[in-house]
């Protein structure tokens, strides 16, 4: 065998290589579980679209009307997609932080979806049999970003080429850093009268988009959706009106994070022979100014109270414990969900709700104690167990 039938027999074996390695590590990606208190690698998950049709703000659940395009008669006959978030999973809304309470309905939103953790996989109610085919088994989230957070975040904007106010049509063309998923090349929206316009700090006219101008946009539903027509819903013209977008959702979520207490894990408990213990914390990932509150205020202790999956809690202004912290550490690459900041607490006494992989809600003294909602909160074992799982509106 000479050495060219050799350099041909390595290209053909390394072309069967990756042939067969990349559809395995693929599924792998899309077919990840996630597991109790540990948070899922980055880039798992598989990437799915569409208009934001149904949120359950409490519990922290939805559903989507998937992007035209796909299964032959999906659009027209085939079922929303319906998804709980996973505690840990991450909202983005203009740029920031976010609740899905802060998403309008009717926003086009990216997501990347796991399949259930291990005994929750009744957490979304299977679909009717004639709805079978349409059935994607990926459904708790792990992030769901609108258009504007999810194209800027990766380096992606879009520049105009064209308006036409008559045919209420707008034409762009990507810039920057190509997103992997989403749309990567020149698109044509629907636009009209009803589409917002922000400039600087307020509203403007639709005849204020000029071509050339590079923008950050939010898209919603069209006529068009099943061959994956876009309508804009709001265009953002420059870089003042985004980044108070920006700024105003980041806000609210700080100040959403401070009423409800910042959310995150138990890693560990080390009990104490005549009680109290060591508790491990891992925060979830929230906005930076957040954690640096905690950071701040560590020698003062925090407040832990119980929460379940859903992030809800039972009277948590009541219902938590004072830990004095005597360990603070930031970890390297946490993983997706998490902050990267883990705290070792020592209480007198410890709650009967503080266990291995169970959520919490924690909170820095200094903030003002709010009282939730009676519907926000748990308030008996019968609401727990129905709140388990999602109930359909159809």
């Amino acid at each position: 065998m000479n050495a060219t039938t050799n350099k041909l027999t390595m290209s053909l074996a390394t072309l069967l290589l990756v042939t067969i390695v990349f559809p395995v590590f693929a599924e792998a990606q899309e077919d990840y579980v996630p597991l109790p208190g540990v948070f899922p690698p980055a880039d798992v998950g598989k990437y799915i679209a569409g208009e934001l049709v149904i949120i359950d703000p409490v519990n922290r659940r939805g559903a989507i009307r998937l992007d035209g395009g796909g299964p032959s008669g999906r659009y027209h006959t085939g079922p929303l997609h319906y998804f709980a978030l996973l505690p840990y999973a991450v909202v983005w809304h203009n740029g920031a932080m976010a609740e899905i309470r802060d998403i309008p309905i009717g926003t086009h939103v990216h997501g990347y979806f796991l399949l259930p953790p291990k005994g929750e996989e009744n957490t979304i109610p299977p679909p009717p049999i004639d709805q079978k085919k349409f059935e994607i088994k990926q459904n708790h989230v792990v992030t769901l970003e609108d258009d504007f957070s999810f194209y800027s975040r990766r380096g992606q904007s879009w520049k105009v080429v064209s308006v036409d106010r008559e045919k209420e049509k707008i034409a762009v063309v990507p810039l920057g850093k190509m997103a992997k998923d989403g749309i990567n090349s020149p698109y044509t929206f629907d636009i009209d009268i009803v589409t917002r316009v922000w400039k600087n700090r307020g509203l403007v006219d639709l005849k204020d988009v000029a071509p050339d101008s590079i923008v950050q946009f939010n898209l919603t539903w069209s006529q068009g959706w099943g061959d994956k027509e876009f309508s804009i819903a709001d265009i953002w013209l420059d870089e003042e009106s985004r980044n108070f977008a920006t700024e105003m959702q980041r806000r609210r979520h700080v100040r959403y994070q401070r009423q409800r207490w910042s959310p995150g894990w138990i890693d560990s408990i080390e009990h104490f022979d005549f009680g109290g213990g060591i508790v491990t914390v891992t925060f979830f990932a929230v906005d930076p100014s957040l954690i640096s509150e905690f950071k701040k205020e560590q020698e003062d202790g925090f407040g832990v109270a119980c929460a379940e999956k859903t992030l809800r809690t039972w009277f948590h202004r009541a219902d938590k414990k004072i830990g004095k912290v005597i360990e603070w550490k930031e970890i390297k690459n946490p993983g997706q969900g998490s902050s990267g900041i883990q705290v070792r607490l020592k209480f007198a006494e410890l709650l009967d709700g503080y266990r291995p992989a169970a959520c919490v809600r924690v909170k820095c003294l200094s903030w003002r104690f709010v009282t939730m909602p009676p519907e926000e909160r748990v308030t008996s074992r019968e609401e727990q167990k129905r709140g388990e799982t999602l109930s359909l509106p159809y």
